[in-house]
C-alpha cells in the first residue's frame, strides 16, 4: 500500500467546541443565540458543499446563506476546514458504526442475503453523508489536518471489517486490501447509482453488490492477479492531431502544441486535486506556466477547456469499448485489455470522474450521452463475458461501471492508496472471482441496456 491508513493525524483541527473564538466578546461561552447561529452556518455549509463542493464553498458564501458575513462566521470556526472537520468525523463515526456491524459470512445463500444486508446499512449510512463522502477525497490536497481525519476514519473501519472476516473464514486474494475496497466498490455504485441509474431501484443494486463481492470474498483460492508485463507507457493527454480544433478556438499548429498541452494537462490535474467546481482558468494557467491570456486565445471559458478534454476522453473510451469484445474471449484477453484501459485511466480519469459526478451542461448533452452509452456498452459486455449479470444485467452495469472507472481511479490515482499494480489485480479480481459463473470461451457479448 502507497499510504498507510494507520499515519498518525498530524496537524488535527481541535473539535469545535461550543465557543466564540477570540477576540470576540470577554465571556466567549456560546449564550442561546450564539448557539443557534453556530447551528445554522454548519447547516449551510452541508448545503453549499454538496452544491458547489469544497474548493467552491468559501466562508464568506457560507455566511451570506445565513444572512450573515464571512466575519460572522470566524467568530466561531478557524474556517471551512474546521467546519468540514466536523462533518468528517459525523461520517467516520457512522462509517465505523457500519464497519463494527459488518456480518460473520457464510460460503452460502445464507451468507450472501447477509452481506446484502450489511450493503444495504451502508448505503443508507452514505446518503446520510452524500457530499461529504463524495468530497472527501477533494480535501485531502490542500488539507493535510483533514486528510488525518480521512485516514483515521479508513483505518477504524478497516480495523473492524477485517475483524468480522477473520471470523468468517473468508479468503480474498488480497485480504489486507479487502475492506477499503468493499467500501470503495459500495461507495461509488451507490453515487453512479444516484448519478444515472436511480430507474434501476436501490434494492436491486444492493444484490448485485453481493453478489459480487460475497463470490469475491469466497472465490477459488489462487494467486492473485498481477500488473501484465507487457504494460506500456501512457500516451500523453491530449492527443490532439495537428489541425484538429476539438472545441478549440483554433486549430492546433506545432508552434502552439507544447502551450495547449501543457494547458490541458495542467487542467487535468487540477480536476484530480480541486474537482471541476473548485478548477479555475487562472489556476489552470499558473499550473501550466502560461500566461493568463494564453489559455483565452484557445478559449473561451472554463467549460470550453472541458469540452477540449472529453472530446478526448470520448474518443480513447469509445476505441477501447470497441476492442471489449473480442478481448473477453479469454481470460487474458480481458486482463490486458484492463491494463489498457486502467493506463488510459491514469491519464483521463479525472476527467471521466468530475463529467460523471460534476458537469451538467446542456451544451455538453450530445458527447455525455455518447461516453455514458460507451460505458454501459463496456460494463455490460463484461457483465455478458463472465455471467454475472445473468440475474439482474441492468443492476449489474451499475456496478461494473464503478469497478471499471471509479474504484480503480480514486484508489489509486486519486487517493494514492493503491499502487497502480494492487489496484489493477483487485479490479481483475473483482472481474474474475466476484462474478460467481466461469465465463464461456466462445461467449461474444453484446451491451446491456440499464434501462
Amino acid at each position: 500500500m502507497d499510504r498507510q491508513l494507520n499515519a498518525p493525524p498530524a496537524g488535527e483541527f481541535p473539535v469545535a467546541g461550543e465557543i466564540r473564538r477570540p477576540p470576540y466578546g470577554r465571556n466567549p461561552v456560546l449564550a442561546a443565540a450564539g448557539m443557534r447561529a453556530r447551528t445554522e452556518m454548519i447547516d449551510a455549509a452541508r448545503e453549499l458543499f454538496a452544491r458547489h463542493g469544497y474548493q467552491g464553498t468559501t466562508v464568506e458564501s457560507i455566511g451570506e446563506a445565513t444572512g450573515r458575513s464571512g466575519a460572522a462566521v470566524y467568530q466561531y470556526f478557524e474556517g471551512k476546514a474546521e467546519i468540514f472537520g466536523i462533518f468528517l468525523r459525523e461520517a467516520g463515526a457512522d462509517l465505523c458504526a457500519v464497519g463494527d456491524r459488518f456480518p460473520v459470512l457464510t460460503d452460502d445463500d445464507a451468507g450472501r442475503r447477509a452481506l446484502a444486508g450489511w450493503v444495504a446499512d451502508l448505503i443508507a449510512m452514505l446518503g446520510r453523508h452524500h457530499g461529504t463522502f463524495l468530497l472527501w477525497a477533494q480535501v485531502q490536497f490542500n488539507e493535510p489536518a483533514l486528510a488525518a481525519i480521512g485516514r483515521q476514519n479508513l483505518d477504524r473501519f478497516q480495523t473492524a471489517v477485517l475483524r468480522r472476516l477473520a471470523a468468517s473464514g473468508a479468503h480474498p486474494p488480497v485480504p489486507g486490501m479487502v475492506a477499503v475496497g468493499i467500501l470503495s466498490v459500495v461507495q461509488w455504485s451507490y453515487f453512479v447509482f444516484v448519478a444515472r441509474f436511480p430507474q434501476v431501484g436501490l434494492q436491486r443494486v444492493e444484490r448485485a453488490l453481493a453478489t459480487v463481492l460475497h463470490a469475491y470474498l469466497f472465490g477459488p483460492a489462487g494467486p492473485p492477479v498481477h500488473w501484465p508485463v507487457a504494460a506500456g507507457e501512457s500516451p500523453e493527454v491530449p492527443s490532439l492531431p495537428l489541425g484538429d480544433a476539438l472545441g478549440l478556438r483554433r486549430p492546433v499548429t506545432a508552434r502552439g502544441l507544447g502551450t495547449i498541452q501543457r494547458i490541458l494537462q495542467a487542467t487535468t490535474e487540477r480536476y484530480r486535486e480541486l474537482g471541476y467546481q473548485g478548477t479555475s482558468l487562472t489556476d489552470v494557467a499558473t499550473a501550466a506556466g502560461v500566461s493568463h491570456g494564453s489559455v483565452y486565445t484557445y478559449w473561451k471559458d472554463r467549460e470550453a477547456v472541458f469540452r477540449t478534454l472529453a472530446q478526448d476522453a470520448l474518443a480513447a473510451v469509445e476505441l477501447r469499448v470497441a476492442a471489449l469484445p473480442a478481448a473477453v474471449r479469454s481470460a487474458d484477453g480481458l486482463d490486458n485489455w484492463l491494463d489498457d484501459w486502467m493506463c488510459m485511466l491514469d491519464q483521463l480519469g479525472p476527467v471521466l470522474f468530475v463529467w460523471t459526478h460534476e458537469v451538467d451542461s446542456v451544451a455538453l448533452a450530445e458527447l455525455t450521452d455518447r461516453v455514458n452509452h460507451a460505458l454501459d456498452t463496456a460494463a455490460g459486455c463484461v457483465a455478458s463475458a463472465t455471467g454475472s449479470g445473468a440475474d439482474d444485467p441492468a443492476a449489474m452495469v451499475v456496478v461494473l461501471r464503478a469497478v471499471l472507472i471509479d474504484v480503480p481511479y480514486v484508489l489509486s490515482a486519486q487517493l494514492g492508496i493503491l499502487h497502480r499494480d494492487a489496484a489493477y489485480g483487485f479490479v481483475a479480481g473483482l472481474l474474475h472471482a466476484g462474478s460467481g459463473v466461469r465465463r464461456s470461451p466462445s461467449a461474444v457479448p453484446g451491451p446491456v441496456d440499464p434501462d
